[in-house]
Formats: structure tokens, C-alpha cells, sequence
């Protein structure tokens, strides 16, 4: 039971274009739709993270003594190459 080519349909597709030329303009209105979403996504997220910040815990931090249980800083060890 092999199959032939013989009784395949002809399909009728789109014709095929060549490369459509990229104008300026086309280039200009590309780029600045891909600057406006990028303006959008960085505005979301920015805002996102501002909105994030509890302002209750961002109190008590500015509140807080600058010097308080600050550890003595380490001391380095010589190494022997």
C-alpha cells in the first residue's frame, strides 16, 4: 500500500514577496513604538517598586541611631605564600 504523489491537491498559497523595503519612516515609527513601551515597562516597574517601600519600616530606619550595634571591623590575616 504505497502511497503516490499522483492524488495530492495543488494548494493555492499567498504569492511570495520579496524583502519589503525598510523606509525611514517605517524605521522612525518602529523605534519609537519600541521607546514607548520600553518608557512604559521601566515607568510600571519603577512605580511597582517605589509603592513596594512600607513607609512604617522606612521610619523606624531614619529614626534609628546611625552607630548602633555596629560591629568592630574585622581584621585581616596575614596569608604566608
Amino acid at each position: 500500500m504505497a502511497s503516490t504523489g499522483g492524488d495530492a491537491q495543488v494548494v493555492q498559497g499567498l504569492p511570495v514577496h520579496p524583502a519589503r523595503q525598510v523606509t525611514l519612516g517605517w524605521f522612525l515609527r518602529r523605534s519609537l513604538l519600541g521607546i514607548a513601551i520600553l518608557l512604559v515597562a521601566m515607568g510600571g516597574l519603577a512605580w511597582l517598586t517605589y509603592a513596594s517601600i512600607d513607609p512604617t519600616l522606612d521610619a523606624e530606619a531614619a529614626s534609628a541611631p546611625a552607630n548602633a550595634d555596629v560591629a568592630a571591623p574585622a581584621k585581616p590575616l596575614p596569608v604566608g605564600l
